[in-house]
C-alpha cells in the first residue's frame, strides 16, 4: 500500500476518533446541564441559579487564579441579575486576591441569597470564598480548611508549600530565645546565627499575606452581619471569632486539615450559617451526582484543569 494511502487512512482514523470524543463530550455537557436545571427547579418558592466552579485537584493548573475571572464572567453574564445564586465549588485553593473577586462577581449578579455549596472540598482560598456567602451548604463528606496562606519554597530541589505562619513563628521563637539567653546571661550566638538567616523582608511579606486573609474573611462576615442589623462593634467581634478559628495553625497543624460542618457549627456559629444536609436529602443526592459527573469529565482523556458551567454555558480550562 502506498505511503500516501497509509497517511490518509491514519488521518481518517484520527478524525473519526476526535469526532467521537467531541460527540461524547457534548452529550456529557448536555446531561450535566439538564441535571443543573433539575436542581434549580427543586424549590419553586425560592428559585435559584447554579454556577459550577469545579477543579480537577490532580491537575497542576487547578488552583484558583486570575485566569478564572474571564470565564466566570462569561458564565455569569447571560444570567443577568438573579434572585438567588448557588456557587458549587470544589478546589484545593489558590489566590486569595482572586477569591475576593469571585465573591464580588457572584454578589453583583445576586439580588437575594448567595450560597456556596461544597460537595467535597473548598480549601484555603475556597474557604475564603465560602466566608463571602450568606449560607454555606455542606454534606457528610464536605470540608473547608484553614485560611493561612501558603508559600512555595524549594527544598532539596523539590518544591514545597509552607504556611506563611511558619516563617513568622520561626522568627518569633528565635527572638524569644535570644531574649531568654540574654536574661540568663547565656551566649545567644547560636540563636542569632539562625535569626540572621531569616530574610526580614520575606517575613514581612508573610505577615502581610496572613493579614490579608484575615481581613478578607472579617470584611465579608462583618458586612453581612451589619446588613442583618448587628452593630458594627458586635459584628467585628463575631467576625474575629470565626477568622481566629480558621487561621489558627497551632490548632489545625496542617493546611490540608479537614474542617467539617460540625466543627464550623461548633466554633463559628454564629455568625456563619452552615446547612449540613443528610446523605438522603434530595438536593444533596442530585448535587453529588452532578459533582461526580464533573469529576469524571475532568479526569477523562485528555485531562482538564477546571470546569465552569451553568445551565446555559460550559467552559473547560486546561
Amino acid at each position: 500500500m502506498p505511503e500516501s494511502q497509509n497517511r490518509q487512512q491514519r488521518l481518517q482514523a484520527h478524525l473519526t476518533r476526535v469526532l467521537h470524543e467531541m460527540q461524547q463530550a457534548q452529550q456529557g455537557t448536555q446531561s450535566r446541564q439538564q441535571l443543573i436545571r433539575k436542581i434549580e427547579s427543586l424549590d419553586a418558592a425560592k428559585p435559584r441559579r447554579l454556577l459550577l466552579y469545579i477543579a480537577n485537584t490532580e491537575n497542576a493548573a487547578s488552583a484558583v487564579n486570575t485566569a478564572d475571572i474571564v470565564p466566570l464572567g462569561d458564565a455569569l453574564a447571560p444570567m443577568g441579575k438573579v434572585k438567588n445564586l448557588d456557587l458549587v465549588i470544589h478546589t484545593f485553593g489558590g489566590s486569595g486576591e482572586t477569591a475576593e473577586k469571585v465573591v464580588e462577581m457572584c454578589r453583583n449578579h445576586c439580588e437575594g441569597e448567595f450560597r456556596v455549596v461544597v460537595p467535597n472540598m473548598a480549601k484555603s482560598a475556597g474557604t475564603l470564598i465560602a466566608l463571602g456567602a450568606d449560607r454555606i451548604v455542606m454534606g457528610y463528606c464536605s470540608e473547608l480548611g484553614p485560611i493561612d496562606p501558603q508559600i512555595r519554597i524549594v527544598v532539596g530541589n523539590a518544591a514545597q508549600l509552607v504556611s506563611a505562619w511558619t516563617f513568622i513563628r520561626t522568627r518569633d521563637v528565635l527572638v524569644e530565645r535570644v531574649n531568654q539567653a540574654a536574661a540568663k546571661k547565656e551566649n545567644p550566638a547560636a540563636h542569632l546565627q539562625q535569626l540572621a538567616a531569616i530574610d526580614p523582608v520575606f517575613v514581612t511579606h508573610c505577615e502581610q499575606l496572613m493579614t490579608f486573609a484575615k481581613q478578607l474573611g472579617r470584611k465579608w462576615i462583618a458586612c453581612r452581619l451589619k446588613d442583618q442589623g448587628v452593630s458594627a462593634k458586635q459584628a467585628g467581634r463575631q467576625a474575629f471569632k470565626v477568622v481566629k478559628f480558621l487561621s489558627n495553625v497551632e490548632e489545625h497543624i496542617t493546611h490540608g486539615r479537614l474542617i467539617s460542618a460540625a466543627e464550623l457549627k461548633e466554633n463559628c456559629e454564629p455568625p456563619l450559617n452552615v446547612d449540613e444536609l443528610p446523605e438522603n436529602d434530595g438536593f444533596w443526592q442530585l448535587l453529588w451526582e452532578l459533582y461526580v459527573r464533573c469529576e469524571v469529565f475532568l479526569k477523562s482523556a485528555p485531562p482538564k484543569a477546571k470546569l465552569i458551567e451553568t445551565a446555559d454555558v460550559s467552559i473547560t480550562l486546561s
